[in-house]
């Protein structure tokens, strides 16, 4: 890839974060947290969202005290040239992971709802061919393409909104029935509604105005939290606690239970809006995978690599067979992610002791 294929601006990061959070996540995550912690998984939200910022605000820390350089050159100056490219490939692996788990999923709400008869091995075809086309062309262009998030976030406000009248703000009642033990149970809901921020440490490098990183990060973490929150208050007011617990895909069937007076099914319009973001967690991370992988052994002819990333990617994401198999999947993507970010503040802590390749004035 040429690094001018790659170069976003801060607004463009803003928009790629918000994407690969709110994509995948926020089908299931109404569902799950109702499971962990009944009608208060708002506050579970809230909560783990001021987490998260914490985090973010670290790794770009962390990018600030070294000149220009990801988390691959950074694991090199902190633990040398033999653990550093073992723990860059673990990093990549991850990545990996995310991109034929989020693939997956894709596929599987395809299937369940439009497609029911498509082998999946199809839909994963079919599905990846414009991933495959825009990674081609680099990062600036999948972040371009990410932007229309606001386009797809704007028109779930607008159902929120026709469906106002038939919330039940009682199913909400009484706040903190949970406690804290429900707030610990909500954590793996909460913290993969919010994954894709980790993306940060491997395409700082390519972001042009760096000084502004900080704050459209936390901004985009912001949009994701205030979307997850206002999803759970109308999905919990609409359908109730128990009802909410039997839903696999509660945003899906919030808009299928609305009646327009001229628009018949309104879910498929809703699907026509919202898949391309459901993708674009899968496009984010394919992109990021792909870059790392270019960036640590310098890849030379494109199309060739290119093509056979894509068709292991395809592979590996059809090995889960069921949705059960899926949701066990997840739940070691979750655990990756949550300690790839652990990581990545032990990194910004252990930065202070070693201080090889940190900028004199940090």
């Amino acid at each position: 890839m040429d690094s001018r294929e790659n170069q976003i601006s801060s607004g463009q990061l803003m928009g790629f974060i918000v994407s690969i959070q709110i994509g995948i996540g926020a089908l299931t995550m109404p569902s799950e947290l109702a499971k962990a912690c009944g009608h208060d998984g708002w506050i579970s939200i809230l909560i783990y969202s001021l987490i998260i910022t914490t985090v973010i605000s670290l790794i770009i820390r962390l990018m600030c005290r070294y000149n220009n350089k990801s988390i691959y050159e950074i694991d090199k100056l902190l633990y040398g040239k033999n653990i550093g490219n073992l723990l860059n490939l673990l990093i990549v692996l991850y990545l990996w992971y995310c991109t034929c788990i989020s693939l997956r999923s894709y596929t599987n709400a395809i299937h369940i709802h439009l497609l029911r008869s498509t082998p999946t091995l199809v839909l994963c075809i079919f599905t990846i061919i414009p991933t495959y086309y825009l990674a081609w062309y680099g990062i600036k262009y999948v972040s371009r393409f990410s932007l229309m998030i606001y386009l797809s976030i704007s028109f779930c406000f607008l159902l929120f909104f026709l469906v106002f009248k038939e919330l039940r703000f009682s199913f909400l009642m009484p706040l903190g029935q949970c406690g804290i033990e429900g707030i610990k149970a909500s954590f793996s809901p909460c913290i993969f509604a919010f994954l894709g921020y980790e993306v940060i440490s491997v395409i700082y490098p390519e972001i042009t105005n760096k000084k502004k990183a900080m704050k459209y990060a936390i901004f985009a973490n912001i949009i994701t939290t205030i979307f997850c929150i206002l999803l759970l208050i109308v999905t919990t007011s609409f359908f109730g606690e128990e009802m909410l617990k039997k839903s696999l895909y509660p945003t899906i069937t919030l808009a299928r239970s609305y009646r327009a007076p001229i628009i018949e099914r309104m879910d498929i319009l809703f699907l026509a809006m919202w898949l391309p973001v459901i993708a674009m967690t899968t496009r984010g991370y394919f992109c990021i995978t792909y870059y790392s992988i270019n960036k640590l052994l310098n890849l030379k002819k494109k199309g060739i690599y290119l093509f056979m990333f894509t068709a292991i990617t395809i592979l590996l994401s059809i090995v889960p067979k069921s949705i059960s198999q899926i949701s066990n999947y997840s739940n070691v993507m979750l655990i990756s992610g949550t300690t790839f970010s652990i990581f990545l503040v032990i990194c910004y802590l252990f930065s202070f002791i070693r201080k090889k390749g940190v900028k004199s004035h940090v």
